[in-house]
């Protein structure tokens, strides 16, 4: 029987200062059988000599550097990302897992949690708790399973898990905005919310995996930033899903 195989797959800007303590965080896991993705976006510090160094140290060939020499922000480059990889692995037990490049793992069992949960059952979509840096706080819930992931409170933040052949079902259209541009900021909830409309199971895991930093010295313009993530969640949950 062939088992799920897990791909870490971590969209990067201007993360220099912490890949290495990302990179650590995966060594660290008890459960080996894992695979990294880390997508450089046109970052303006030292990210992509970073992530190949860190991809030389990898003795069992697990770790991949795309260097984007465009701009594209998480959202596009993990889409591209991911139908890259289709065409090397059996989509039906490919997971994937997002962790941004600033963030890490902070529980050594993640790995095996998440492939445990998965093995034999029939889930599109995992996610787990989490801890922000500056106080511990954790948003991600238990989402109800009869309810429209679009019209119930954000709740399933970090980590966010989903096999890879329910995220190639999803109309590309879910991803952009009215303009047909993709969308650059508050990818988390555009990304997801086509994700668990279409899971057949979904679960929640009340169990703290990953580390956020929400004091990410990534961006600078916090004030605008946030503003364009309010006005693609909006826009996202206004629409609802895009067939």
């Amino acid at each position: 029987m062939v088992e799920n195989k897990l791909y870490f797959i971590t969209p990067s800007y201007n993360a220099s200062n912490h890949l290495t303590g990302l990179y650590e965080s995966l060594l660290e896991q008890t459960n080996k059988k894992w695979n990294w993705i880390i997508l450089n976006d046109k970052s303006k510090d030292d990210t992509y000599n970073v992530a190949k160094d860190i991809q030389s140290k990898d003795i069992h060939n697990r770790i991949s550097v795309i260097n984007h020499l465009d701009k594209k922000y998480a959202l596009k480059g993990i889409y591209e990302s991911l139908n890259i990889l289709k065409n090397t692995e059996d989509v039906s037990k490919t997971i994937i897992a997002v962790i941004d490049g600033d963030d890490s793992l902070c529980n050594e069992n993640t790995v095996d949690l998440v492939l445990k949960n998965y093995k034999n059952s029939n889930l599109d979509a995992l996610w787990t708790a989490h801890s922000w840096d500056i106080n511990g706080k954790n948003i991600s819930k238990e989402l109800p399973g009869n309810v429209n992931p679009y019209q119930y409170p954000w709740v399933s933040s970090h980590l966010k898990t989903f096999k890879l052949e329910t995220f190639l079902k999803i109309n590309p259209d879910n991803f952009k905005d009215l303009d047909g541009n993709w969308f650059k900021r508050g990818y988390d909830q555009a990304l997801y919310l086509p994700i668990l409309h279409l899971a057949k199971e979904r679960k929640f895991i009340n169990e703290i995996c990953y580390l956020y930093r929400i004091k990410s010295d990534s961006l600078k313009v916090r004030e605008e930033v946030e503003r364009e993530q309010l006005n693609t969640v909006k826009l996202v949950r206004s629409r609802g899903y895009i067939k």
